[in-house]
Order: structure tokens, then C-alpha cells, then sequence
């Protein structure tokens, strides 16, 4: 009895583990909370689907699919990170959204084929990058944008060379002070790791100070 309880138990694993194939049209790419690529929406025969990954895998997998291209994928259940809301698809009839919404299945990427060229990528073939402290910078500028999350939370400055990355207390401690301010200057690391891209098209700066109508303040 024990034997097969044992024989169940493991097979209930390796089914749990079987990854599930999808195929379909690259429709976009998904960002995180601070704008790195870690997911992409597929168009699926059945529907649209989320296929989420590493943001360090980023750069290789969208030189593999690029937007509007067919891929074919081996995924298993699961979601996106920090900073990803439960994906909705609005259903209406006659216009009038229906109080259930319908949920777009999300999974975790495992391997990837572009099916024109044939070309694979496994994804555990491309470990995290281990921790850098990065490059020092000095940077001025104007100051383009404020990110707000979902909550109504300032997390990152953009201006026109970086995306100036928030912890919550240095938010905390500067936000009051950027009403009005339209140039910036900063002090911090230059994150250099291998693999993330941004949606903004900057480097993400992690900032140790900033210069605020002419007064530097401390984070």
C-alpha cells in the first residue's frame, strides 16, 4: 500500500511538471513595475495567453520573437513578478462590460522556438547575472517624467538619459520636493547587467542623491 502511495504521489509530480505547448503571433511585449520586459502576449488559435520570463532573459528572447512574429513554446502554469495586477479581458455584450471578467491564462516560459527560422532558446540556459554594484555616475537633466504605480506611488524618475529607480522611503522623502521641478540632477550606480532592456529605452540608474532646484539631498 505504501509502495503505491509512494508510485501515485510521483506521478502525480512528473504530470504536474509535463510542460504544456502553445504556439501563435507575438502581440506585444509586458513590463514590470519599472518598465523592464518580463513577459509577452501571445495570440493563441484558443486566445490570447501571457508568457512570462526573467527580465534578464529579455534582450535574447525579443531578438528571437520580435513583435508579430509566430513562435512556438513549452511553458508551465504561473504568473508574472512584483508589480503585474491579475490580467483581465473585459467581456461586454451590446457595449456593456458583464460583471464577470474573463482571466487571461498565464504561464512561465521554459523554452522558446521561432517557428520561421527554427531557431531554440532554453531559458535555463541563461542563469541570473550575478550582483554588480555598477557604475558611478554623475548625470543633469530634464526632468521628463514622473512613474506611478497602481497604488498612486511615485517609484521612478525619467529623464532624458535614465530611469531614475525609487526605493519606497526615498519616494518618501523627495516627492513633495519635485512639484514644479522640471531639471534634475543625480548621483548613483548605472545598473550594467547583461540581459534586462527597458521599456523607456534608458538605463536604469539606482540613485544615492539627488539634485533638487539646486540642493543636493541624500537617499
Amino acid at each position: 500500500m505504501v509502495t503505491l502511495l509512494l508510485f501515485l504521489a510521483g506521478l502525480i509530480r512528473v504530470v504536474a511538471q509535463t510542460p504544456t505547448a502553445v504556439s501563435g503571433r507575438v502581440l506585444d511585449y509586458l513590463a514590470n513595475r519599472i518598465g523592464d520586459y518580463d513577459g509577452l502576449r501571445l495570440q493563441t488559435a484558443a486566445g490570447e495567453v501571457y508568457l512570462f520570463f526573467p527580465p534578464h532573459a529579455a534582450a535574447q528572447i525579443r531578438r528571437l520573437a520580435a513583435t508579430g512574429q509566430r513562435i512556438k513554446a513549452d511553458v508551465e502554469p504561473g504568473h508574472g513578478g512584483p508589480g503585474h495586477a491579475k490580467p483581465v479581458l473585459e467581456k461586454s455584450a451590446g457595449g456593456v462590460s458583464t460583471a464577470e471578467p474573463a482571466t487571461i491564462p498565464t504561464y512561465r516560459l521554459i523554452r522558446l522556438r521561432n517557428a520561421t527560422s527554427g531557431t531554440l532558446l532554453q531559458l535555463s540556459d541563461l542563469p541570473p547575472p550575478p550582483p554588480q554594484p555598477g557604475v558611478l555616475v554623475q548625470t543633469e537633466g530634464p526632468l521628463v517624467a514622473k512613474m506611478i504605480d497602481d497604488h498612486g506611488d511615485l517609484i521612478a524618475l525619467l529623464t532624458d538619459k535614465y530611469l531614475i529607480e525609487l526605493k519606497p522611503h526615498q519616494s518618501e522623502q523627495i516627492s513633495s520636493l519635485l512639484v514644479g521641478v522640471q531639471r534634475l540632477g543625480a548621483v548613483g550606480f548605472e545598473r550594467n547587467l547583461d540581459g534586462f532592456v527597458n521599456r523607456s529605452g534608458r538605463p536604469v540608474l539606482h540613485p544615492t542623491a539627488l539634485t533638487i532646484r539646486g540642493q543636493t539631498f541624500a537617499l
